[in-house]
């Protein structure tokens, strides 16, 4: 939908990818906020000072719903039997791979 909505390829395969690098600053904290968060990490407090200051506190509520619509959604597939579906991504003609462990992080690669 991201696509279709006109959002860069290489920014969702960055977010996709945990390229925090390659993401736009709005992105990586977000996604920084995300994963602290899902992790009960103390460095979500941290962030979620930096989250208001950038977005406000409707732009918390918003992220906040939207991590529990991330969690919830897969579950669902899951347990209806479509899980299987969710293992790749395809963003801008390339299949990325979905990572689903937190700690994990794709390389970026590097420019030959």
């Amino acid at each position: 939908m991201a696509q279709q909505d006109g959002v860069d390829p290489a920014v969702l395969r960055a977010i996709v990818t945990r390229d925090f690098e390659a993401m736009p600053a709005e992105a990586a904290l977000a996604a920084r906020f995300t994963e602290a968060t899902l992790r009960h990490a103390p460095e979500a407090d941290e962030l979620r000072e930096e989250v208001v200051r950038q977005f406000g506190k409707r732009g918390l509520i918003a992220l906040s719903f939207a991590m529990l619509a991330a969690r919830m959604y897969p579950t669902l597939k899951y347990a209806l039997g479509y899980g299987p579906a969710c293992t790749r991504l395809a963003i801008g003609g390339e299949k990325v791979p979905v990572l689903r462990d937190l700690t994990q992080s794709m390389p970026r690669a590097s420019a030959a």
